[in-house]
């Protein structure tokens, strides 16, 4: 990748980012950032980030729901804790990926690239 084409996939590659796992899937069909690997790689790990949020969110939310008032309220705290915390990684994501670098989150980076791997193969 020549030094002009690195500048211009580097902004694309954050934004992969931006829209959650909508702005992910929308980078890996749109032409012709779907034939950049670099693009390609965060787009994915955008929509794997998304998707353990988004998990997050409805196992917090059912037990807020089940458990007792006091209860719940301290999971509510815990949960937004833990949603400062996945915001803040998420900007890191972003930051990494506009810097050039090809950032992996332990564990889910080797999952989503299994099932990139596998949905290639069929």
């Amino acid at each position: 990748m020549n030094g002009e084409a690195a500048k211009q996939t580097k902004p694309i590659a954050a934004l992969t980012y931006i829209g959650f796992f909508v702005t992910g899937i929308l980078f890996l069909f749109l032409e012709p950032y779907n034939q950049d690997e670099f693009i390609r790689f965060h787009a994915r790990q955008s929509i794997g980030f998304s998707v353990v949020w988004f998990a997050v969110e409805i196992v917090f939310g059912v037990f807020i729901s089940i458990l007792p008032l006091a209860l719940g309220r301290l999971l509510g705290g815990i949960q937004m804790l833990i949603n400062l915390g996945l915001a803040i990684f998420w900007l890191f994501l972003m930051y990494k990926a506009y810097m050039g670098e090809r950032y992996r989150i332990p564990e889910l980076a080797d999952i989503v690239d299994n099932i990139a791997g596998q949905s290639a193969s069929h």
